[in-house]
């Protein structure tokens, strides 16, 4: 993989935070947490939805924001490298390994302390939406609900072009002919 510059980073950062794509993908994760009333304390009126789904987008640009900084400073990348390797299990595995390590620009790999830092900042500077204390306890579950997040994004990274495959297959099968 190519050095990660200042340049690419910031161009990763509006990817990830603006793309249109990703928007609406947060627009459809916001409606099922609308659906499931999840947090409990909005109701489940469409401005409450309106309101959900700016909270989560200003939660998506302080994480990606301090990831960004994070990065900078500590030269860490938190880039997902699909696996080589042909076998299932190797590939599951480095899609789980890679959700709590980074990069280093020497090759070598280290805990992503710019990722838990960033969810850190995250859930301290958004606590007040849910009106729930910052507690140690809570930290700890943000953590674990992050980097559980990250692992299903690794996984859709890793397996997605395989099922995308199999799926034009199936499709091309299934097809009405003319």
């Amino acid at each position: 993989m190519e050095p990660f510059t200042a340049s690419a980073r910031w161009s990763q950062y509006l990817h990830r935070t603006y793309d249109p794509t990703r928007l609406g993908l947060l627009a459809l994760d916001t409606a099922v947490d609308q659906m499931l009333r999840e947090p409990v304390c909005w109701d489940s009126g469409a401005a409450s939805y309106g309101r959900r789904y700016g909270r989560t987008l200003e939660r998506r640009v302080v994480k990606n924001t301090a990831e960004l900084a994070g990065g900078l400073l500590t030269g860490e990348d938190l880039r997902y490298r699909m696996s080589r390797s042909s076998s299932l299990k190797v590939r599951f595995w480095n899609a789980v390994r890679s959700s709590v390590l980074a990069q280093m620009p020497d090759g070598t790999t280290r805990p992503a302390y710019t990722r838990f830092a960033a969810v850190t900042v995250t859930s301290m500077a958004t606590g007040n939406w849910t009106r729930d204390p910052i507690r140690p306890s809570r930290l700890g579950r943000t953590l674990a609900w992050s980097t559980l997040d990250q692992v299903e994004t690794n996984m859709i990274a890793e397996f997605g072009p395989d099922l995308r495959r199999f799926g034009t297959r199936v499709w091309k099968r299934v097809r009405p002919r003319p």
